[in-house]
């Protein structure tokens, strides 16, 4: 009897700077422990099935299971911000609700690479170009080897170039789809200021939610342009996408056309004869424009008390005092 073929990896490799990269922390910084260590079960359940994971409502339990104090719709919150963070792929789990990601395949493929079994199609992201090869040769031909790097390379870079210049040319046509995703938008954000805290992170996705990604993303890139700094980037973005949301916006065009009528506001404000504080009249008072002095028009004294009327005074007093 033939034995079977074996799918999933024994054991894969964990970056020694796990602990320490951005996604690490975003996760630690938003769920805390227990999120990082949910990762870690994540990644080891999609490694022990293969390269892909399907996430349905038993792994969801399954894995919530396993540690303490995570529940299973915590589980899909940490999962969708994996998604968001790029760990895995947005396309692959929006259409199958597949986990995988190139990386997570270019590491299964290297593990495998000695298998004789039929090289794997099934949600691969870059299949491989030469239908004909269909087992992966034991034997290491570094020349093989070589050019197998050069053909997926090229494709890969082919891909991206076709890639870039449709996004290129439908910013160009200013189309309201401009095919940003939440992936970009949080690039964006830690190209300006770092990774997203476990304060930012929420709050974009709350933005992407009621608003189409590439607002948020003009919105961030507004930003970028005015030099807002980390400190006071989500105070800025706030008013941003409040004003938008009050002025009922919900396209891209319409964002572009706010923003430049605000400037050109501020353009206007700021030019010679433009818009200014109003001058103070001062009111001369009455003394002074008599022409009497400040002495003048102060109160006059009263005449001194004679001794009887002194006398007739501390009588009243003294009458008071008594009665209390």
């Amino acid at each position: 009897m033939a034995r079977p073929v074996k799918e999933g990896l024994d054991y894969f490799p964990l970056d020694v700077d796990f602990a320490v990269n951005d996604k690490t922390e975003a996760i630690m910084g938003e769920f805390g422990p227990k999120g990082v260590l949910f990762m870690i079960y994540l990644l080891s359940a999609v490694y022990q099935n293969g390269y892909y994971l399907q996430w349905n409502k038993l792994k969801q339990m399954q894995l919530a299971n396993r540690i303490q104090g995570v529940s299973p719709e915590l589980a899909n919150q940490i999962v969708n911000r994996l998604i968001a963070y790029g760990t895995f792929s947005e396309e692959l789990f929006n259409s199958a609700k597949v986990l995988t990601s190139q990386r997570i395949q270019e590491t299964y493929e290297d593990a495998t690479k000695r298998r004789k079994s039929q090289k794997p199609t099934k949600y691969w992201i870059n299949v491989d170009i030469n239908k004909d090869t269909s087992v992966v040769n034991v034997d290491i031909n570094p020349q093989s080897k070589v050019n197998k790097s050069k053909v997926n390379k090229s494709k890969v870079n082919k891909s991206k170039s076709n890639k870039s210049k449709s996004n290129k040319s439908k910013v160009n046509n200013d189309d309201d789809d401009a095919g940003v995703t939440r992936e970009q938008v949080i690039n964006d954000w830690t190209n300006l200021w770092g990774f997203p805290n476990g304060v930012a992170c929420p709050e974009i996705d709350e933005w992407l939610a009621v608003l189409k990604p590439e607002l948020v993303a003009y919105a961030i890139q507004i930003a970028g342009e005015h030099d807002v700094q980390s400190r006071g980037a989500l105070k800025y973005l706030r008013a941003v996408i409040k004003g938008w949301q009050q002025r009922k916006i919900t396209t891209l065009e319409q964002a572009k056309q706010a923003t430049a009528d605000h400037d050109k506001r501020l353009a206007n404000a700021n030019k010679p004869g433009g818009y200014s504080k109003p001058h103070r009249k001062e009111i001369m008072p009455k003394w002074a424009q008599n022409g009497a002095s400040q002495a003048d028009s102060k109160p006059k004294a009263g005449k001194p008390l004679t001794d009887e009327q002194r006398k007739q005074l501390a009588e009243r007093v003294n009458k008071l005092v008594s009665k209390e």
